[in-house]
Parts: structure tokens; sequence; C-alpha cells
């Protein structure tokens, strides 16, 4: 019998119920796919422990290993079994972070054993048996657990401690910036001062006269090619994505920004890299930098270079590595590694309005200073957080003026201060490398139920309401790169 029923729509439709063996059938089934898709059903696989007897094997024919890392938070290690069946350490191999995939050239019938970074708990144990093969590495049911509520302490406190600096330092010599590193802090009458100068050159440029890269305005778009339509000619601020700034959690102490100098794997590595590849060096990769969308910058019409790390995922993986090491001693907490891009190099005339960067994504963030040739100094400019109520960011300071030489590093709270290069660039080069994460329990404002809001100085949760995350989507349009 089949019998004419109205769906929501209001239109008819034709409905057949079930027999009884039909109705059997169907209850079979729905059993068995909830048995299935319960998460309390799926379980990892038991840890292995190391075989004894297993060894590598001489004459096989060279091959490609990719690997990718599937444990959610965990980094690991590989490490290479000898034709003895001793464990032999590869100082050079940096660890591979949670989602991310490695490249290593190797020979058939070689064999790895994969460890968790912290903890060396064993993972898998493979023998590189086909040609170009992709290995998966995943989670086993022994591995220590992720402590995510206590505070973390990192084993890198001392080393970290030791390349902090002085914050408070003068910036010297007083009359020549090209030399400073150092925070110079805005005081407030100054800082509206700036943005009341810029709001004039803007009123002065209203007849569309100013349409090239020469100006002498020194901060924010100079023409209305610049803004592209979307902005004012003067703008140094982004007011548009910023609703979510007080949902996102406060992960340090102080002001939200630290400077600092590079790791000694950093120096080892980085430095040397991009003296062999940058512009007119004996392997020089450098290339022209596509623009930047979001129009946070005027690098559609002051064009930029880049020397492109996605091909150079060794060096890729050195720079999170130690990012990951740095943020979360500096976070306290266990972070995720979400990008790392550049080297971006900046050109004459370059500038980049301040802003907040990806909600998700971006909450713990460092800018690396890789090379500079200029005439001026040229600072990351880092405003106060309006939503802090403690006495780290005092109604006198109108924004912090951070000033790099190379080898130095500034962290930074990027999703909840506002930060930018709103300063036309004086020079001919300025290289960075940007490195952004988030804490392993963040997926973004009312996404993250162990969140409420800010924390504040001492790291205790206070009340704020969590909408919907609806500016997620315009934030991962507009802030692909930023």
């Amino acid at each position: 019998m089949t019998v004419a029923r109205m769906n929501t729509r209001g239109r008819r439709r034709n409905y057949v119920p079930f027999g009884g063996y039909g109705r059997c059938i169907f209850l079979w089934m729905m059993m068995v796919l909830l048995f299935v898709s319960s998460p309390h059903q799926i379980q990892a696989a038991k840890c292995p422990q190391p075989t004894s007897t297993l060894k590598s094997k001489r004459h096989g024919e060279s091959t490609l290993l990719q690997v990718t890392n599937h444990v959610e938070g965990i980094p690991i290690v590989m490490v290479w079994v000898d034709m003895y069946g001793q464990e032999t350490d590869h100082h050079d191999l940096v660890p591979l972070q949670s989602g991310d995939t490695g490249k290593y050239e190797t020979f058939l019938h070689h064999v790895f054993r994969f460890y968790t970074l912290e903890h060396h708990e064993l993972l898998l144990e493979y023998t590189v048996e086909e040609k170009d093969h992709h290995v998966h590495v995943t989670i086993c049911d022994d591995v220590t657990p992720i402590d995510l509520e206590g505070i973390y302490d990192s084993p890198y406190r001392e080393e970290m401690e030791a390349l902090v600096h002085d914050q408070t330092a003068p910036c010297l010599p007083a009359n020549d910036s090209t030399k400073w590193s150092c925070i110079r802090y805005i005081s407030t009458q100054d800082y509206e001062a700036r943005l009341a100068a810029a709001a004039a050159a803007a009123t002065s440029s209203k007849d569309g006269s100013t349409t090239t890269t020469t100006t002498t305005t020194t901060y924010g778009f100079a023409s209305r090619q610049e803004t592209q339509g979307t902005r004012s000619i003067g703008d140094t601020v982004d007011h548009g994505y910023s609703r979510h700034i007080p949902q996102i959690p406060r992960l340090t102490n102080g002001k939200g920004y630290l400077k600092m100098s590079f790791t000694q794997r950093m120096k080892e590595v980085l430095l040397p890299w991009y003296a062999l590849h940058k512009k007119d060096a004996p392997q020089d990769a450098v290339e022209r930098h596509e623009p930047i969308p979001g129009g946070y910058t005027n690098s559609h019409v002051v064009t930029m270079s880049k020397l492109n790390l996605d091909n150079y995922r060794d060096i890729q993986r050195v720079v999170a590595s130690e990012l990951q090491r740095i943020l979360e001693w500096w976070t306290g907490r266990r972070l995720a590694h979400t990008s790392t891009f550049g080297i971006r190099i900046y050109h004459r005339g370059s500038m980049l309005i301040n802003h907040v960067d990806r909600a998700d994504t971006h909450l713990a963030s460092a800018v690396i200073q890789i090379d500079q040739i200029v005439d001026q100094g040229w600072p990351l400019e880092v405003l106060p957080d309006p939503t802090d109520t403690t006495n780290n960011n005092t109604d006198s300071i109108g924004c912090g003026e951070v000033y790099l030489q190379p080898g130095e590093i500034v962290l930074y709270e990027g999703a909840r201060l506002k930060h930018g290069r709103p300063m036309r660039f004086n020079g001919t080069d300025f290289a960075n490398v940007f490195s952004h994460f988030r804490p392993l329990d963040w997926r973004g404002p009312g996404r993250s139920p162990n969140y409420d809001g800010h924390l504040d100085e001492f790291g205790y949760r206070t009340t704020h309401d969590i909408q919907d995350g609806e500016e997620l989507m315009m934030a991962k349009q507009q802030h692909s790169e930023l």
C-alpha cells in the first residue's frame, strides 16, 4: 500500500511503509551503523615494542619516503635503525609537527622507528619495502596524553629566558633608527596626533590627484589607487574584522608581545640559507610576491618579493619547530602549528595597516627578522588591548613600536592585538618570516568549550558572551596570509 504524505515544503511525496521483514532489516542496519560510528567504539591500536632483531639491509635502491604526522598536538621524531640493529639519531632531521608532512631520501629495506618527541614513546616501526611510499603515523593507546588544563612548564625555559631582550632598553643611537633594536612607546597624545595628521593628508587628497606611489604621506594609504575603494586615504587601522577581540583568550601576561633573539638552531640554518638564495646570491631563488588580499596593504601597487619557504620544506620545518618551542614556553601551554610562511621581502613604499589576525588559527605568533637594507628603521606597531583592565597597558600608551635587527624575533598575540606597519617603508629590502600557532583545544570563538572569553593576568577566565563565530568565513577570505 502506498500512502501519500506532505513534506515540509507542502509537496506530495510517496511513502512506502516497511513490512515486518523490511523493518527488521532497517533496524539491524541502524544498529550496525551506530556501533561502527560511535566514538566510544573507535580505539587506537596498541603501541608497538621495538623488534630487537630488526635491522636495515644494504644495497637497496634509492627512494623517497613521505611521512605524515596524524598525532594531534604531538611532534614526532624519526630514527634510523642501522645494519647492526642500532638506532641512529639524525640530528639534522627536524621533529615533524602534528599535521605536517615530510619527505626524506632513503633506500629500500631501510628500517625506521617513529617516536613522540617529548616522552620518546614508540608509535610505529617501519621497513621501506616500496618505492616512493607514504607513511601515515597515527596515535596508539599507550601514548602519554597531553595535559591541556595545567600550566605547561617548558623544558627549554632557561634557554628561552636567556634569549629575551631588555624590553625597556633605550633606542640608540638616538639619531639613527636603522640601528635600533628596542621597543619605543608612543604616548596616547602623540599617537592621536599622528592619526589626525593622516586624516588631514586624506582631506587634502580627496580630489583624487594623488594616484601614484610617489608621495610624502608617512602613514597609511596614500592614494585612491592604493585604497581600491574599500578604505580611505590616510587609513592606518582596520576597524572591520575586530568584533571577535573580546572573545579571544589571553595567552600571556604583560603587554602581549615580547622581543628576543634567534635560537642557535635558527642562526645556523636560516641566515646561511637566506644568504645563499637571496637576490643576486649564487642560488638566487627570489620571485615576485602576489598581492595580499583583504585590503590591508598596498602590495597591489608597491610590489613585494618572496623567497618561498614552501619550496624548502626542511627549512620551513626548522622554523616551525623552533617557534613551537619558543611560543609554548612563552604562553605556558601546548600549541598546534597552523602556518609558517615567507620569506616576504618588502620594498620602498610598502605599508600594512594595523589589524588583527585570524581568530581560529593565529593566536600566538612571531615575526622573524631575516635581513634589511633600510634608510630608516621600520617598526612593527602594536596597539594596546582595549579590553585589558590590568595595568599592563595603561591609557598613557598609544602604541608600541618594535624595532628589530636581523637575527631577532618579536612574539605577539595577533588575534587580539592590532598590529601592522602603517608607516611607509623607507629602504630597499626588509625580509620577514611569519609563524602562527593556536592552543591545542582552541577552534575559534564559539567553537572552543574550554574558553569563555578573555583570561585575566593570572590566567583565570572571565565571562564574555560567546557569539557563534560568524566572522570566521570572512577571516579566512581576508586573512589568508596575514
